[in-house]
């Protein structure tokens, strides 16, 4: 008769105390949570991709700069952009400062200072 209380006690699920049922409930809703809010995140961002790409790909009409006048927020047209030359315009980019006692090889002057303005000319200058 013992045998067969014990094979019915195989049969049985496991019982836990109230403490371990607890931790165990409270460990299955916080992957639900964590699940869930990531199933949140990627569907609302997908969603905002899907907007701004149905927007532009649809809606949106880009604004043409008119004539010969560039506002900084108004687009470049085509005959613009060919117009403009390609890569910097002010020359070759400055040498790095030098370090160390006297000028080097190949050390140039330093360009010569302007001369004062004369006097009675300039800003504010003027007969009475």
């Amino acid at each position: 008769m013992k045998e067969k209380e014990a094979g019915a006690e195989r049969g049985k699920p496991a019982t836990y105390t109230g403490d371990k049922k607890a931790r165990m409930a409270a460990k299955t809703n916080k992957k639900w949570v964590r699940l869930a809010t990531v199933l949140a995140y990627v569907l609302s961002v997908s969603l905002a991709a899907i907007v701004l790409a149905v927007y532009y790909s649809l809606i949106w009409q880009p604004v043409r700069g008119s004539g010969g006048s560039s506002s900084p927020g108004a687009a470049a047209t085509p005959a613009q952009l060919r117009a403009a030359p390609a890569g910097p315009t002010a020359g070759p980019p400055p040498a790095p400062p030098r370090t160390g006692p006297g000028p080097g090889p190949g050390a140039t002057a330093p360009p010569a200072a302007s001369p004062p303005p004369a006097a009675g000319s300039g800003p504010g200058a003027g007969s009475p």
